[in-house]
């Protein structure tokens, strides 16, 4: 054996382990590499035994169960999976070791974390047959989607259901037609029934062409539409509304979608609520007032027949109660009934109009309040009644009275009128006899007295003319109409008219009146007899000498308040609820026919105000009137 033999034989080994120590290199490597692919791959490696004992598990598998790994080792499986699931887990097992092929099962396991966790095991066994290879995946996220989307086909289902609405598509091209059970159901089909046709016959034979040509209209222009149509079952007829809207697919393709409700009951309600609607307005057009309903804006929403002809100013659906009540004024008035009403008071009030031709009109307004469920906008009604015949028999009335309490005062007027007459009548006779029993009368040294005589003559012709001057004023004709009224000068008037009647002159009169007192809307001719009556009635209340005492002043509240007090007989208890009746009196006849204070009654109410009694036999009775301050 030469040298080169011997040094082959060296090299050969040298190689082998070269090689050997290169292969157990790459063999480590690629041990490294698919434990490192085992370790992070995105799925759960399992080895388990025939009692779900975990033998092993990769770093998937650790986060997927939420426990250390090792806590797994030699764990059971089967105390991770949720109690409900775990006999099922068993027979899964079971049946993977019993087999030869791969096995599938879906479960909920329980772990520490806080919502549920669905997995998929995918399982088989290995040659050895003790041991089992489990991949696990984590379907949480798919299985909550279908849970959700199970769950929300549920919930349409039931809505659709509950509010009677079905939903369908339809492709022109293809012709197919899908539907949703509640659908079906309104149109009485199965399953099978999804077609043009069927869905064509179905539809009443009166509505059909108009049906058909709305949904070419939406295939050919692509237009959304609506449509109520009714449907024919036999004897059986329904209504039902459709929204259509068509929508193109990404190759420009026409489907349509759509929503059918049946509306059959809101039909057959519609129905009842129009001949119900059409009875109510017959009735309320039937009623002699004018009624009128205004929305929270003091806008007409609804009004009878005869409420535009009570207000000349016009009155259509929309009309502001500005037009109707304060045309004069802008914007809101305090004093407008619709405005009150709104804000939640009851309104009694009157207003005086003119119609065309100058006819006056008198209105008694009532206003009250409408509040809706929520108490968050409050409507009013108004009735409007003419009064005017009413009232121009109260007029008249008031008319009759004042020379009823003139007649009474004549005499007294009279008396007062003749003492100056006579006085006048006494001077002139005198300066008569002087004239002619002496021939000289500018050098006569008598006639110095006749500048006395004059100022006589002047001071009661004067007097004379004042006392007729109060007694016309208080007997002047009033057209109603609401003006600015002074109370205190017309409490004066009637004050000094009084002070001339004979009867009264041992009654001592006394006035109170708070200066700058607010003045007050109203009718003086009717305010002057509302204090007259009380006045006269104050002093006949008193049998010999006496006093009566008048006042005025503003209370708290801003009403103006008239106080008429006497020291008269009084009311005797029993009577006093009865002194505002028409024609009822105490007073002897030929003093009163009892509508004095009925209709003094009325007046202060008409001007919104109130009058109030405090009386006590033997003592005396007090008067209180309250009138609303100002102009409105």
């Amino acid at each position: 054996m030469g040298k080169g033999d011997r040094g082959t034989r060296r090299r050969e080994p040298e190689t082998t382990s070269a090689e050997l120590h290169a292969s157990r290199e790459e063999l480590e490597a690629s041990r490294n590499k698919y434990a490192l692919l085992y370790d992070f791959a995105p799925v759960g490696y399992f080895t388990l035994d025939r009692s779900a004992v975990i033998l092993s598990v990769n770093k998937f598998g650790v986060g997927l169960l939420g426990v250390a790994r090792e806590g797994l080792i030699h764990s059971d499986f089967t105390g991770f999976v949720a109690p409900e699931e775990r006999p099922a887990f068993v027979l899964f097992l079971d049946t993977v070791f019993r087999g030869e092929g791969k096995e599938t099962c879906r479960l909920r396991l329980s772990t520490p974390r806080s919502r549920p966790q669905y997995v998929r095991i995918e399982a088989m066994v290995t040659e050895s047959g003790d041991e089992c290879l489990a991949v696990v995946l984590d379907i949480t996220e798919k299985k909550l989607a279908e849970q959700a989307l199970s769950e929300s086909e549920y919930n349409l289902a039931k809505a659709q259901s509950m509010t009677h609405v079905g939903s369908w598509s339809f492709d022109p091209g293809s012709g197919a037609v899908s539907a949703s059970d509640e659908l079906l159901r309104i149109l009485r089909l199965g399953r099978d029934d999804m077609t043009q046709e069927k869905f064509a016959d179905v539809v009443h034979p009166d509505d059909l062409d108009c049906v058909m040509a709305q949904l070419r209209r939406g295939v050919e222009e692509g237009v959304c539409y609506e449509i109520e149509h009714r449907l024919l079952f036999g004897d059986d007829c329904r209504w039902v509304y459709t929204i259509v809207e068509p929508s193109r697919d990404e190759r420009g393709g026409m489907r349509l979608y759509g929503t059918t409700q049946d509306i059959t009951e809101r039909k057959r309600a519609e129905v009842a609520l129009r001949n119900k609607t059409n009875e109510l307005q017959a009735i309320f057009d039937s009623i002699g007032d004018g009624i009128t309903v205004y929305d929270h804006d003091g806008r007409v929403q609804h009004h009878n027949a005869i409420a535009p002809r009570l207000h000349p100013q016009g009155m259509t659906a929309g009309t502001p109660c500005q037009a109707i009540f304060h045309p004069d004024s802008e914007g809101h008035s305090r004093e407008c009934p619709v405005e009150r009403a709104v804000r939640g008071e009851r309104v009694e009030t009157s207003q005086v109009c003119v119609r065309e031709g100058g006819e006056t009109l008198y209105l008694d307004i009532t206003a009250t309040p409408i509040r809706d469920a929520l108490g968050e906008k409050t409507r009013a009604l108004v009735f409007s009644r003419d009064v005017s015949e009413k009232r121009l028999q109260e007029i008249r009335l008031i008319q009759n009275e004042k020379m009823s309490s003139i007649g009474v005062l004549a005499t007294g007027i009279a008396h007062e009128i003749n003492n100056p007459l006579t006085s006048v009548a006494g001077c002139a006779e005198a300066l008569l006899r002087r004239f002619r029993d002496e021939s000289a009368l500018m050098r006569d040294s008598r006639l110095d007295v006749f500048p006395h005589y004059l100022e006589v003559i002047v001071r009661e012709s004067y007097r004379c003319k004042g006392i007729i001057d109060h007694l016309l004023s208080f007997g002047r004709r009033s057209d109603g109409a609401p003006v600015e009224v002074e109370l205190n000068g017309l409490l004066l008037e009637i004050v000094e008219l009084l002070r001339h009647q004979p009867d009264y002159r041992q009654v001592q009169v006394r006035t109170s009146f708070q200066p700058g007192l607010p003045k007050v809307m109203g009718d003086p001719s009717a305010f002057r007899q509302v204090f007259m009556n009380l006045v006269v009635n104050a002093h006949q209340a008193i049998d010999g000498s006496g006093t009566v005492e008048l006042a005025t002043a503003v209370d708290e509240e801003g009403w103006v308040t008239i106080t008429v007090r006497d020291t008269g007989c009084g009311i005797p208890p029993d009577l006093l609820d009865r002194i505002w009746d028409p024609f009822f009196t105490t007073k002897d006849v030929g003093k009163g026919i009892g509508l004095g204070l009925a209709l003094t009654y009325d007046t202060v109410k008409r001007h919104g105000g109130e009058i109030r009694v405090e009386s006590r036999p033997g003592v005396g009775s007090c008067f209180t009137v309250l009138l609303p301050a100002g102009t409105g």
